[in-house]
């Protein structure tokens, strides 16, 4: 299949138009920084560290410190807008749950009012047994927080003495 001029041109037309979309893209894509290298396309020869040019760890580094700024505004952002809506809605629940204990305490007294002896009694010792059964859980669900926030803190040595080790080979 042989191609007349007219389609070669189309062709290189389209070819032309697509390098260009690439080149496009990947400027905005990748930054300034990308687009010049396309546009100057240096020999590899040349590609050896030029005086005054940024090392992309320091570039990275300071991608880094600009988010992690980015990050610290944020939350400060967060914190100013969220302690005052915490504080009413602290001040609020307060002043519900002081009325909540009354009205409760009030009901409980009339239903106990009701009560025979017997079925007093009977509540009384589901109370107590139920009480002891919690402060029992309690103590366990405590010891067993502990334990696994030993076991993340020995994690976290045994990675950081990693890092450490990974650090001092590597220079």
């Amino acid at each position: 299949m042989t191609l007349d001029t007219g389609e070669t041109q189309m062709r290189n037309k389209i070819a032309r138009g697509v390098v260009k979309f690439v080149v496009l893209t990947l400027g905005l894509y990748s930054g300034t920084e990308m687009t010049a290298m396309l546009a100057h396309r240096t020999p590899v020869s040349a590609s050896a560290e030029v005086p005054g040019e940024k090392h992309p760890d320091d570039s990275r580094k300071a991608q880094i410190k600009a988010i992690d700024g980015q990050v610290r505004a944020l939350r400060e952002q967060y914190k100013a807008q969220m302690d005052p809506l915490q504080a009413q809605l602290q001040s609020l629940r307060e002043k519900l749950e002081a009325e909540l204990k009354s009205l409760e305490a009030q009901r409980e007294t009339l239903v106990e009012q009701g009560e025979s002896e017997g079925l007093k009694s009977l509540n009384e010792e589901e109370a107590t047994q139920l009480a002891t059964l919690a402060d029992q859980e309690r103590a366990e669900v405590e010891k067993v927080h502990q334990r696994y926030s030993e076991q993340r803190k020995s994690i976290r040595q045994g990675f950081q003495e990693r890092r450490h080790n990974l650090e001092t080979g590597k220079r």
